[in-house]
């Protein structure tokens, strides 16, 4: 008898996540959950004293039917799909191609640093202006009762070295999700 062990990280990410044939079984994503619009190269910023010690991270903003999820990666996208998200300086309502729900679920288990905001422990959501600049800002509740606040924003350039930072911010109107989330809560 003969048996070859394969590492995990050659399986096919059907068998990582338990795909059977009819359904996707979800770990951090509910079935009946799905992408409502997703943003690449979005810039995370903690508000406050906390924001002090917690490094700004790039990755995708993505909005369900039930959570504002966050998570951390480099993803890059062309100049002519930087206007599909980007156009006319508006955050626009719109899905990454081929970025599903369970490529979502599995990049939350894949990244500590994944950020899920459930809808219903929002208490804020507007769009402020900091620095001659527009923010998306978010304000909610935590598992223990504590009030958080993050900032989202689209960087013009970033610094590479020590680490991978932002430098210039662009001035793009968030009222498109504010609206959207709004609608979500």
């Amino acid at each position: 008898m003969f048996f070859v062990l394969i590492p995990i990280t050659f399986l096919p990410w059907k068998f990582r996540l338990g795909y059977s044939r009819d359904k996707v079984l979800r770990v951090n994503l509910e079935a009946d959950e799905h992408i409502v619009a997703a943003l690449p190269k979005v810039w995370d910023n903690i508000v406050g004293f906390a924001g002090f010690f917690h490094k700004s991270k790039e990755g995708i903003l993505a909005l369900t039917n039930r959570n504002l999820i966050f998570t951390p990666q480099y993803f890059y996208i062309t100049p002519k799909e930087r206007e599909k998200y980007f156009g006319q300086d508006k955050a626009q309502i719109t899905k990454i191609d081929n970025y599903s729900e369970s490529q979502l679920d599995e990049d939350i288990s894949k990244e500590s640093g994944s950020l899920v905001i459930p809808l219903k422990s929002v208490i804020e959501v507007s769009s402020i202006r900091l620095r001659k600049v527009n923010f998306l800002r978010i304000k909610f509740k935590t598992d223990n009762n504590k009030t958080k606040v993050v900032d989202f924003g689209i960087t013009k350039s970033v610094t590479n070295y020590p680490v991978r930072q932002p430098m210039i911010f662009y001035s793009i109107d968030w009222e498109p999700w504010v609206r959207i989330i709004k609608a979500y809560t």
